[in-house]
């Protein structure tokens, strides 16, 4: 058990540790990234199908239709666009 701890305490690589440069570095960040990351999208993918964003997409559909059928015009489809926005 000695003779081994000598060997490590004797090998340069384990100067300062086993990360050889004096702590873990920046390595150690990419694992919180990648996690924030999957519980963002994950986050997301909730809210965008949560009932309320449905049928703000259901209403904002119906109107590009009416629009494109004619029976209301530009003003009025950006109005209405606007109001159902802001009121999600």
């Amino acid at each position: 058990m000695v003779a081994q701890l000598t060997t490590y305490a004797a090998d340069p690589a384990w100067h300062n540790g086993p990360w050889n440069h004096g702590g873990p570095g920046w390595w150690i960040v990419f694992p919180i990234v990648f996690w924030v990351l999957v519980v963002s999208v994950i986050g997301y993918v909730i809210w965008r199908r949560s009932p309320g964003q449905s049928a703000r997409h259901a209403a904002e559909q119906t109107l590009a239709e009416r629009y494109a059928r004619g029976e209301i015009d530009e003003h009025e489809l950006r109005e209405r666009r606007s109001n159902l926005r802001a009121k999600g």
